[in-house]
């Protein structure tokens, strides 16, 4: 998924993860959260897709039965100590799946993040996105 950089707020007014989760689940198109604003991701153009489709199809065969387990960009990924919640092109998690309250959404565990970059996602992806993913403890 492409962010328009920097991500453009749907609204100033804040939201508590609650509201923000009750509207993620019930919408058809992906927002990320952080801080209490929610984030519009737009659709990724077609050599995107390709990049991240093969990157993905390359790991699972080679961690076919291994303990790790990669997921596409559909996957949630949330970091509680900064409040993210974000769709990365690919994860990985390895062993046990954590999740928030045992949601099977968001997932808080994940010791690989794969994001391909774009003209229009790069600077946000190397930057501030890169820090908040370095909050992740796995």
């Amino acid at each position: 998924m492409e962010v328009k950089e920097p991500a453009i707020a749907y609204s100033k007014q804040k939201i508590s993860i609650e509201a923000y989760l009750e509207m993620e689940n019930a919408s058809p198109e992906k927002h990320e959260y952080y801080q209490g604003e929610v984030f519009a991701m737009s659709g990724a153009k077609l050599p995107h897709n390709t990049i991240a489709g093969n990157l993905f199809v390359a790991l699972a065969n080679r961690l076919k039965g291994k303990k790790c387990k990669p997921y596409n960009s559909d996957q949630r990924i949330h970091i509680e100590s900064n409040t993210l919640f974000t769709y990365p092109d690919i994860s990985i998690v390895c062993g046990e799946v954590l999740t928030l309250n045992d949601d099977e959404y968001n997932v808080l565990n994940p010791a690989v993040i794969v994001e391909v970059l774009s003209k229009s996602t790069r600077n946000y992806d190397r930057g501030e996105k890169f820090k908040l993913y370095r909050n992740i403890t796995t």
